[in-house]
């Protein structure tokens, strides 16, 4: 495979892409080995470093969510560019949604239904700071050495304005 085709789940990329606010430092993304997106090959949540500073710093309580802040304060004091965080089943409805592609298997046998990519390579996400962590998605998960990554369902910048001028106006 020398193609992974990707979809950007949330409309805030986009407008930062387009320079209608600051890029954003947070995504989900879809992978897809076709660009009919008849072959899903996973999703991810990518982060930020910065993001994942303002999620410790404004938004996790550390005494309800101790071992997730613990974790990713681990991973902004480490060496380490990429990391990620997992979220394996919780119960039997979580079974079946366990990650399709490899993953690590927890102590009782299962992959995570959910992968945080932590990175420190950019400070905030653009075509170019994606395609770059999805190469090393690809290579990390699937074992791929991916020549190009292609967006899909890329929004026309006329749409995205007035998107972002409609969502803006109700929210202001």
């Amino acid at each position: 495979m020398k193609t992974i085709y990707v979809h950007v789940r949330h409309s805030l990329f986009w407008y930062g892409v387009y320079g209608f606010c600051d890029k954003s430092r947070n995504d989900e993304i879809t992978l897809y080995s076709d660009k009919e997106k008849h072959t899903f090959l996973g999703y991810f949540d990518l982060n930020t470093q910065a993001s994942l500073t303002y999620v410790l710093n404004h938004e996790l309580d550390r005494n309800e969510n101790k071992e997730f802040c613990d974790e990713i304060e681990e991973f902004l004091n480490s060496d380490l560019d990429v990391g990620y965080s997992y979220i394996y089943p919780r119960d039997e409805e979580d079974l079946s949604d366990q990650v399709p592609h490899l993953a690590p298997i927890n102590s009782k046998g299962h992959k995570p239904i959910y992968i945080y990519v932590w990175s420190k390579l950019s400070r905030d996400w653009d075509m170019n700071s994606i395609e770059d962590i999805i190469k090393i998605l690809a290579k990390d998960f699937f074992h791929l050495n991916i020549e190009q990554v292609e967006f899909l369902n890329i929004p026309p910048y006329e749409e995205t304005k007035a998107s972002f001028e409609m969502y803006y106006k109700r929210h202001l």
